[in-house]
């Protein structure tokens, strides 16, 4: 197949030529169209995640299950 397209390609020499040439402004003028974004957004994407054990005070949560658990996922 590979023999076949080269052979074609060498005796077509101006079709390839030719589409090579459209093919190059084509790129161009979907390159000048294409819109530019100057500012991207640059925020960091942020979670939330709410933690719960049952008879435990909110200090105990904190300190045994949420602090390490946004220790780790940081």
């Amino acid at each position: 197949m590979f023999k076949w397209l080269l052979d074609n390609s060498l005796t077509n020499r101006l079709l390839v030529i030719i589409a090579s040439v459209v093919l190059m402004a084509y790129g161009a003028f979907t390159l000048s169209r294409t819109p530019v974004d100057v500012f991207p957004d640059l925020n960091k994407p942020t979670v939330t995640i709410m933690t719960e054990a049952g008879g435990m005070a909110a200090e105990e949560v904190e300190q045994l299950i949420t602090f390490p658990l946004e220790t780790t996922m940081n």
